[in-house]
């Protein structure tokens, strides 16, 4: 099931604050290891550097990933913890008529490969519900800019 199947649009509320430090403190962290890895020079033209949490694992898609993570991250720092969230733990973008992109799980019964199951991700994704309408805009983005 993609991911906009399920989401219902008078169910969309901004999450409260309180349930956002676990995101954001995870990405704050990555975001520091890889600035600190940038060049001198490439560090004096960004603030923080973006990284593809399952690159490795998933290639084919990643640059797709850079832009939306990139997108995200502009629209709503939240937002964008959230989504890499959802990418390294093993989702992947598809292409898809209607939205542009789609997100679809990775589902390998490892952890360290993807998710463990299709039940784990059906859970999981729902930290995204509060952001149904700044995703489609990312996915439409990625999709129909020229970024794809």
């Amino acid at each position: 099931m993609n991911y906009f199947e399920h989401v219902k649009p008078k169910t969309e509320v901004q999450p409260n604050p309180s349930e956002v430090s676990p995101y954001l403190s995870m990405v704050e962290r990555v975001e520091q290891r890889a600035y600190a890895m940038l060049e001198r020079e490439d560090q004096q033209v960004t603030a923080y550097a973006s990284v593809d949490p399952f690159a490795d694992l998933s290639p084919d898609d990643s640059d797709l990933w850079i832009t939306a993570l990139t997108k995200a991250r502009e629209i709503d720092k939240e937002l964008y913890a959230r989504l890499y969230y959802m990418r390294g733990g093993g989702t992947k973008l598809v292409r898809d008529y209607r939205w542009g992109y789609v997100l679809c799980p990775i589902v390998t019964g490892d952890n360290a490969t993807g998710w463990l199951s299709i039940e784990q991700y059906e859970e999981e994704k729902h930290c995204l519900d509060g952001y149904a309408q700044q995703l489609i805009s990312i996915l439409r983005l990625v999709a129909y800019d020229g970024a794809a």
